[in-house]
């Protein structure tokens, strides 16, 4: 790539693509007067230091124009199928050509015949369909596929069978190991709250961990409890973060949220050769999805975020290589009232400027207002149906979260902010009009992700505010065959219908939703955007097509659940001047499936294959037969 394909990357949509096309080093290009080559490296200089909200028109600048055919034929020709482009103005086209990193044609048959070379790769759609490339709104690829490392024992039943099989496992470890696994949940152990007892059991003095399948819970036995430096001395810290305790006040075996940083670190959660071990699991794969770019939700390793910077710079590394197959936008986030907003939002400010590549920014605020429905740690509007003296509890109090909108706003920057019940939406949704009050959202594109309860009053809100609905959509099915009767007896059928995951409810609204898998509370094979699409059409299981719909409603259409996981993340992250869409001028990210998702059975889109992912044009997952 070019020095100004470089900083077209780096620099956001500032960076015109006129000024790339001028010196492009592949084939000789149109030459732009010496006056606008100084004014557009005048606005990437700019837009190098100035925040996405301080930058105003000229951070949407969008796509420039690519010069012609004669300035060099194209390096692929896509023909013969579906060409979903995302761009309201020329939803569906006949043929798109890409020369370099960039897109130089889209329209009919005859018209990207001038675009054809001898060295022209021609892909004959044959039926097939071409998309944009998928943008996963929400994940944790750079480090929390970590937590998907060692025994498997999701979707086993009972505390003895998952022993049997911990047990069953650890006999095939060298004696060196790490002993770690993941996948339980309280349903699956039937309520009770899993103890170290248990699994000293089966490990005897070694070390063990075993993560809840969403990450929010640990399960440790007395060994790593003792290698951690974990007694009853051990303070929790918070009223979401703590240990569940004996009488005596030592920890049982069982933690939540950051309460068990403490064993994961002992146990070598973080260290590189396990955060590379577990970017083989996730950023490595996720081309073979058709994903090109995603936001980092939250490098989690350890109790603040200077912890965190060694994992970017490692990407920044690997891109400067030309070994990083996605765009990525990062996260600096905030897990604790004792943070200071201001700090946060100066330590954002800071990382957005210092750790850059072409493919990696830092430009986003994270915030956790709350933990998990299910056990306990978000808070309801109404008691639980089945704890009737309880309402569940935040992470954060409204003022504080404000607080933290309004630093990050002031400097330049949106909001990312995780709620998972009713009463934690709105109280986050109160902190945003509170703040919007103080000091407008002009331009904003704050968002509120996981949005698990939304109550029918609230929905309104986030379109009159102009905020973002990030969404699971395999969240919003019988997951796992336990979220109906889990949801059921957390919270009583009335406020299912009304309230729970109400995607469908929030894209009528006209709120702009956006799509992520959300690694680890989903699996690794769910990381596939078709898996999630097909939730979002069907409110069923991938694999259960007799399902009863959870919460039918709820369903969304093809198209709408195409755009989400295109156009509209990418609108989110402030790259829809780059990509989300097929348009002249655009980076060729780009995706062939093996068939017209318009005329595949909603139940088996999840079958279709990913048969070619581009990125900037080049190929980063091909198996493709053309």
């Amino acid at each position: 790539m070019c020095i100004a394909c470089n900083w077209s990357a780096m620099l956001g949509a500032a960076a015109t693509t006129s000024l790339a096309a001028a010196i492009h080093a592949n084939a000789a290009r149109a030459t732009l007067p010496r006056r606008r080559l100084l004014q557009a490296g005048a606005l990437m200089a700019a837009a190098a230091v100035t925040p996405p909200l301080l930058q105003g028109g000229a951070a949407h600048a969008g796509p420039g124009p690519m010069g012609s055919p004669a300035d060099g034929a194209a390096d692929w020709i896509f023909s013969g199928g579906g060409i979903y482009t995302m761009n309201p103005a020329q939803p569906w086209a006949q043929a798109v050509a890409v020369r370099g990193n960039r897109i130089v044609y889209v329209g009919d048959g005859t018209g990207v015949e001038r675009w054809r070379g001898p060295r022209t790769r021609l892909v004959d759609l044959k039926g097939r369909m071409l998309l944009p490339g998928f943008v996963d709104s929400h994940n944790h690829l750079a480090s929390l596929g970590a937590t998907k490392l060692g025994v498997n024992v999701r979707g086993l039943q009972g505390k003895d069978t998952i022993l049997a099989k911990v047990k069953d496992w650890i006999k095939d470890q060298p004696p060196g190991a790490v002993l770690r696994g993941h996948g339980w949940s309280m349903e699956s152990m039937g309520g009770i709250s899993p103890r170290r007892e248990w699994l000293d059991a089966v490990t005897g003095d070694r070390p063990m961990y075993l993560l809840s399948f969403d990450m929010h819970d640990l399960w440790f036995n007395t060994a790593a409890m003792q290698l951690a430096g974990v007694s009853a001395k051990t303070a929790d810290l918070s009223k979401t973060q703590y240990f569940e305790r004996d009488p005596d006040g030592t920890p049982s075996g069982h933690s939540h949220e950051d309460a068990s940083l403490q064993i994961l670190l002992a146990m070598g959660f973080t260290s590189p050769e396990t955060i590379r071990e577990a970017q083989k699991l996730t950023i490595d794969v996720a081309p073979r999805h058709g994903i090109t770019t995603y936001m980092e939700a939250g490098v989690i390793m350890g109790a603040g975020n200077q912890e965190n910077e060694w994992v970017y710079r490692k990407l920044i590394e690997r891109d400067q290589a030309g070994e990083l197959p996605l765009r990525i936008v990062g996260t600096v986030w905030t897990r604790s009232m004792g943070d200071d907003p201001a700090k946060i939002a100066a330590l954002l400010k800071d990382w957005n400027q210092r750790l850059r590549s072409d493919h990696v920014q830092i430009s986003v605020c994270k915030l956790w207002s709350d933990g998990v429905l299910l056990s306990g740690g978000a808070l309801t509007l109404e008691a639980f149906s089945d704890d009737p003296l309880n309402n569940g509890r935040m992470t954060f109090d409204g003022e504080h979260i404000q607080r933290q909108i309004e630093a990050t706003q002031k400097a330049g920057f949106d909001m990312h902010i995780h709620v998972d019940a009713d009463g934690s939406t709105r109280t986050v949704l109160d902190a945003y009009e509170r703040a919007f009050a103080r000091i407008g959202n002009r331009g904003t594109r704050h968002v509120i992700c996981h949005n698990t309860m939304v109550h029918p009053n609230d929905i309104p809100h986030y379109k009159k505010m102009g905020l973002i609905a990030n969404a699971t959509p395999l969240w919003g099915t019988d997951y796992d065959g336990i979220y109906r009767k889990s949801y059921e007896k957390r919270i009583g059928n009335q406020r299912i219908e009304e309230r729970l995951f109400p995607y469908g409810d929030l894209q009528r609204s006209g709120t702009i939703i956006s799509y992520g898998a959300d690694i680890p509370g989903a699996d690794l094979p769910e990381l596939a955007p078709l898996i999630q699409l097909e939730a979002a059409v069907t409110r069923k299981r991938v694999g259960f097509p007799k399902d009863e719909p959870l919460v039918a409603r709820q369903r969304v259409s093809v198209a709408e659940a195409l755009r989400n996981y295109t156009w509209n993340g990418a609108y989110q992250l402030r790259l829809e001047d780059k990509v989300g869409s097929i348009e002249t001028g655009k980076l060729a990210d780009l995706v062939v499936l093996g068939a017209d998702l318009f005329k595949v059975v909603p139940e088996q889109i999840h079958t279709v294959p990913v048969l070619l992912t581009l990125m900037d044009g080049r190929p980063t997952h091909n198996t493709l037969q053309t």
